[in-house]
């Protein structure tokens, strides 16, 4: 006698269903019927927040967000500054009489000077700050020797001593392990992706 295929699929699907039943656990909680549908009850134990933040812990926290988004803003700046001493040396190295670097220089001075001028007048005096010390980390050098590079030892003097006047100082280095291992650490944010 043939059975009909449709019963042995039946039988075979009801067999698993019975089979996946035997291995539920069951957990019984209470419940409470709300608009005729019976809903888990389950109290959950109090819970009290009871400490706070104090003053100076968010004094630190404050400064170093302020610290991070100055260092967002000013760091593809001072990478700008390490493409355009490197594009400008090697510009340099091509040349061969002085009154050709000089122009050169220039032209360059007046095109920089162009782009950025009314940008740098924007910046606030920490991220002045930052932009000299992130430039030194870019190009290796302090901004007081690139000016002198660009613009000669005279003017670099001049612009020292305005800078001076402003809280800037122009020969400042960057101590990546000392003064200045937050900036370092922000930084390294930016370079791994961690901060876009």
């Amino acid at each position: 006698m043939k059975i009909p295929a449709f019963i042995v699929i039946l039988l075979s699907c009801s067999l698993a269903a019975n089979a996946q039943d035997s291995t539920l656990n069951h957990i019984k909680v209470p419940a409470i019927i709300i608009d005729g549908d019976t809903v888990p009850y389950i109290a959950l134990p109090n819970v009290y927040i009871t400490g706070t933040m104090d003053a100076e812990a968010m004094k630190r926290m404050q400064e170093y967000y302020r610290l991070r988004f100055n260092v967002i803003k000013m760091y593809p700046y001072a990478r700008l500054a390490a493409i355009k001493v490197k594009e400008i040396n090697d510009h340099l190295a091509t040349l061969d009489s002085k009154s050709e670097k000089k122009k050169y220089l220039k032209e360059v001075n007046e095109q920089l000077k162009k782009d950025f001028e009314e940008t740098v007048k924007n910046f606030s005096e920490r991220q002045g700050d930052i932009l000299i010390k992130l430039i030194y980390r870019e190009t290796g050098n302090t901004s007081y020797e690139l000016f002198k590079e660009l613009r000669g030892s005279f003017n670099a003097f001049v612009w020292q001593k305005a800078a001076r006047l402003f809280g800037h100082n122009l020969k400042d280095v960057y101590d990546p392990r000392g003064a200045d291992q937050n900036i370092e650490a922000i930084v390294q944010q930016i370079e791994t992706g961690q901060i876009n």
